[in-house]
């Protein structure tokens, strides 16, 4: 499992805070700057990068401060950086610019669980029970693509090749920010794909 970056460095904490608009190299620079001292030794340099156009993206749009308040709108900037691509994941890292909070990292919630197998072996056992504990955050996401015309962000992540145990997740955009939607999980290991539903916000 990949482990959320949760610590920052208390220089990436106060590159965040400076308005990066107003910085002379711009908001693609000032982001690279952070996502190099946010990810510490975890993420890859951006020069390792398989495809260098799509190392870097961002979207910019404007969203309603308040329901139905067309007329008072703030505009915010996505943005996604590569973090490192293995045999068959390819990691990002999100973060956001804000005129109000400056450039910032974007963390996510997702499901803290815990899985119980047939004879405690993973990979050869049968899955007895999957149990969610409650919520973590992480700040990377796995094969994930961003939606402009939804505003959603999904990931999927294979824990291994064949992909028959795996983990996905989807969040929208929701008063100006990214709410978990859906989150499914097959923790299987039985040479089939049939992920389970253990967060539904859909309906």
């Amino acid at each position: 499992m990949i482990r959320p970056l949760l610590c920052l460095p208390l220089a990436a904490l106060l590159l965040a805070a400076t308005p990066a608009a107003a910085q002379p190299d711009g908001l693609e620079k000032q982001a690279r700057k952070l996502h190099a001292l946010a990810s510490g030794g975890y993420c890859e340099p951006l020069e390792n990068a398989h495809d260098a156009e799509s190392a870097y993206q961002s979207w910019t749009f404007s969203y309603d401060l308040y329901p139905g308040a067309a007329s008072d709108q703030e505009e915010i900037t996505l943005i996604r950086i590569w973090c490192m691509t293995g045999a068959y994941n390819e990691v990002h890292a999100y973060y956001t610019y804000r005129n109000y909070e400056g450039l910032a990292t974007l963390s996510f919630a997702v499901p803290a669980y815990e899985t119980t197998y047939e004879d405690d072996e993973p990979i050869e056992g049968r899955l007895e029970d999957l149990t969610v504990l409650g919520f973590n955050a992480t700040t990377i996401l796995t094969n994930s693509q961003y939606d402009p015309k939804t505003r959603t962000i999904s990931d999927y992540s294979l824990w291994r090749g064949i992909g028959d145990a795996s983990s996905s997740g989807t969040w929208n955009f929701n008063d100006g920010e990214w709410t978990l939607q859906r989150y499914e999980i097959d923790a299987s290991y039985d040479g089939e794909s049939n992920p389970e539903t253990v967060v539904d916000y859909t309906e």
